[in-house]
């Protein structure tokens, strides 16, 4: 019965892992929903080795959230990105966070590097807007820019080792979970080297 149990939990673990991405056949967004109450948007392995992400980003009202702790309300949510240095993504990485803070939804410039955590306001998008925004790991920085927003560049680790990374994808919190359904639309596509 052990063994049983033990073969089903792998089981669920394994398709956790290789999720499917939902893709909208007229617009070819894809769709990522944060369930209220969780976290992630998807439990997925995707390998990245290229040198940053272009992102076609639109969210909806979804967005507009209210935390039942008002602390927490400046917390940055992450949208997409990538590990770095071929090392865990909290140690080494680059993406794009965003909230719903100050009656507007905000995109921010948001990086690991070795271990400590980044960030900086990049300014605000309208909801129910595509808007085109990037990443690129270049000359040991980390260039954001995107459509309405400042530029923004971040240092990169100097102790960056090659290999494999990995696609980070929208996450909730914090350390808070989404208090209701929210879905982030995206269109990604690897920058080449």
């Amino acid at each position: 019965m052990r063994h049983l149990l033990l073969i089903a939990l792998l089981a669920v673990l394994c398709t956790a892992c290789n999720q499917t991405i939902d893709i909208d056949p007229e617009t070819g967004f894809e769709i990522h929903t944060i369930r209220a109450g969780a976290h992630n948007s998807i439990t997925r392995s995707e390998p990245f080795n290229e040198i940053g992400i272009s992102v076609t980003v639109k969210f909806d009202n979804s967005a507009i959230y209210t935390l039942e702790n008002e602390n927490d309300q400046a917390d940055i949510n992450k949208l997409i990105g990538f590990s770095d240095c071929a090392a865990h993504h909290q140690r080494e990485s680059a993406r794009f966070g965003w909230r719903w803070f100050e009656d507007e939804l905000q995109i921010l410039a948001y990086v690991y590097r070795d271990g400590d955590f980044i960030f900086e306001k990049m300014g605000a998008i309208p909801l129910d807007t595509e808007v085109e925004m990037e990443i690129r790991a270049l000359n040991g920085q980390y260039l954001f820019s995107g459509e309405g927003l400042d530029n923004v560049a971040l240092e990169r680790s100097a102790s960056c080792d090659t290999g494999e990374n990995y696609w980070l994808w929208p996450y909730f919190g914090g350390n808070q979970p989404a208090p209701h359904d929210i879905t982030i639309q995206l269109k990604r596509q690897p920058i080449l080297q």
